[in-house]
């Protein structure tokens, strides 16, 4: 048996429809359930389907409990998962994955992989059209090719999503280019310098007040050092009277005070000097200066207001002119890798396509032959393979399962087949013509609508067969379908204290052939059953089906 397989080991029901507590181990093989009508045996179905996110509501908590609670262990491989869903008194649950919290999106994306049930309104992935593809494929071995192509189609949408978002910026990038350029150019030219215009403002206000400041330092001048009573001279007649006293320490202390601040005064009418060399009524470096700064300020009003603001504006036009320059290069090799992209995914999906069609054939032919084995030799069935005109993930191919259940009748789709048990028996048949997508756990409920006798016999033997690459899980009314089960379980109902309950077990050989023996002979179980139930599943067991 190849590939990974999943395996359901362990079901706990609490508290779910009439279920109080229900606990059963599956075994690989092929699994049959059996009991009277009404004793619950769809309800453990419908407890599996809850567990794999089916929708639920209130209802399905057994009268008088807090929640219900439906616990499913599954291998899946080599690996052991744990699948818990609760459901509380307002209809909403929470779902578990080894103990841990976990979406439903996930517990229903798990499901997907470890179980298939189908039943009169439940046949999941081979009544979704979608899956047809997938079906195919894994058959003829192609979901490697499939999984390439569905990269190469990926990587083309992210291609031509970069492609025309790079088309629509170009739209215009000859004027956004000008303007940037001529953006850069005006803050280069002006060549502004940290702190210029504060140098220029104070510079300003000397040169409009020159002949007013001059006039003070000049009397300042005058003042410290250069008239009769200057501050000057009267510091050296000072020193010049002190100097014979020279020999006294307070005195020469003074003295030394009073040549420090004289040379305070030479150092003050110095800078006065300096500062006098420097006034101009020249008209023309304050028209300049009054220019300079004016350009400044129209810098500042388009660029931002200040020194950091305005180079920083200038770094990103660099930035922005640099990437639109750079538009026609990245569109170029975008249109080339395009061209690249496409060829290969057109040739991959047409390399998929004619697999399709020829393995269309051969999956057409093997289930025609199951669905003779199961006594529906005028079914009519096709496999349709049509050619979408477009390649998405996987392929340009749209497949169909056509189906024509009555002679003269046209063929449809197998998903708009009206009989539950008829649609049942074709499942069957496509599971065991062409295998699982994986090797779920394929539970089988009212796979026996409608049929009986020789049908019924080899509906079982082919459910046997299925057991080979599969667990299969199969509720039953039939005998012909219960004998050839490798595991048998009997659900019943049980009272205690007025309150009906739901109880399953696995059955022991002479238990098993009494359950035969009840659903052959019904209320009445003669010798006669009991021996024809024994000598059943005698041939079973001695043919090894």
């Amino acid at each position: 048996m190849g590939g990974k397989i999943a395996m359901l080991t362990f079901l706990k029901v609490k508290d779910f429809a009439i279920i109080d507590e229900l606990k059963v181990e599956f075994e690989n093989g092929f699994n049959v359930i059996t009991g009277e009508t009404g004793a619950g045996k769809s309800i453990i179905i419908n407890a599996l389907s809850t567990l794999m996110s089916a929708k639920v509501s209130s209802e399905t908590i057994r009268t008088n409990a807090r929640q219900a609670e439906v616990i499913g262990h599954f291998l899946n491989g080599s690996e052991e998962l744990i699948l818990k869903r609760v459901i509380n008194a307002s209809g909403r649950s929470r779902g578990f994955l080894n103990d841990e919290p976990v979406t439903l999106n996930r517990i229903e994306a798990l499901g997907e992989d470890l179980i298939n049930i189908y039943g009169q309104n439940e046949f999941q992935d081979l009544l979704d059209k979608g899956s047809y593809i997938r079906v195919i494929d894994n058959l003829l071995s192609l979901s490697g090719e499939r999984a390439i192509l569905a990269m190469k189609v990926k990587e083309l949408k992210e291609v031509n999503t970069e492609l025309e978002k790079k088309k629509k910026e170009i739209v215009g990038r000859e004027k956004e280019s000008a303007l940037l350029e001529f953006q850069i150019e005006e803050i280069e030219r002006e060549n502004i310098r940290q702190g210029e215009e504060e140098l220029i403002r104070e510079r300003l206000k000397i040169l409009k007040d020159a002949e007013k400041i001059k006039i003070c330092l000049q009397g300042v001048s005058e003042g410290l050092y250069e008239s009769d009573i200057s501050v000057h001279t009267i510091f050296k007649t000072c020193l010049s009277q002190l100097k014979s006293l020279d020999h006294i320490d307070a005195i020469a202390v003074l003295q030394k005070r009073i040549e420090s601040v004289s040379f305070d005064v030479e150092d003050i009418v110095s800078d006065v000097n300096k500062i006098e060399k420097t006034l101009s009524d020249d008209s023309d470096e304050m028209l300049m200066l009054e220019e300079r700064l004016s350009r400044i300020y129209t810098l500042k009003d388009k660029y931002g207001k200040t020194f950091e603001d305005i180079q920083s504006y200038k770094d990103g036009a660099i930035k922005r002119l640099s990437y639109l320059k750079s538009l026609s290069e990245d569109i170029s090799g975008l249109e080339h890798k395009k061209v690249i992209l496409k060829s290969e995914t057109e040739k991959l999906a047409q390399g998929l396509s004619e697999a399709r069609r020829e393995g269309a054939l051969i999956v057409e032919k093997s289930i025609k032959n199951e669905l003779g084995y199961l006594s529906m030799e005028g079914i009519k069935f096709t496999v349709f393979v049509n050619d979408k005109g477009a390649i998405d993930e996987e392929g340009r191919d749209d497949i169909e399962f056509l189906i024509s259940t009555n002679p003269g009748e046209q063929l449809k789709p197998l998903r708009k087949i009206a009989s539950g048990g008829e649609l049942s028996r074709i499942m069957l048949a496509i599971k065991k013509a062409i295998g699982g997508e994986k090797h779920k756990t394929l539970i089988f409920d009212e796979i026996d609508a409608g049929i009986g006798g020789r049908v019924a016999d080899l509906v079982g033997k082919r459910l046997k067969g299925l057991a080979k690459t599969h667990q299969v899980i199969c509720i039953t009314h039939l005998p012909q379908i219960a004998v050839y089960g490798d595991h048998h379980y009997l659900v019943e109902k049980q009272q205690a204290n007025n309150v009906t309950k739901t109880a399953i077990k696995k059955l022991q050989k002479d238990e098993r052939i009494a359950e035969l023996a009840r659903m052959m002979g019904g209320i009445i179980i003669t010798d006669l059953t009991i021996k024809k139930a024994e000598e059943m599943l005698c041939n079973v067991e001695k043919n090894k089906y």
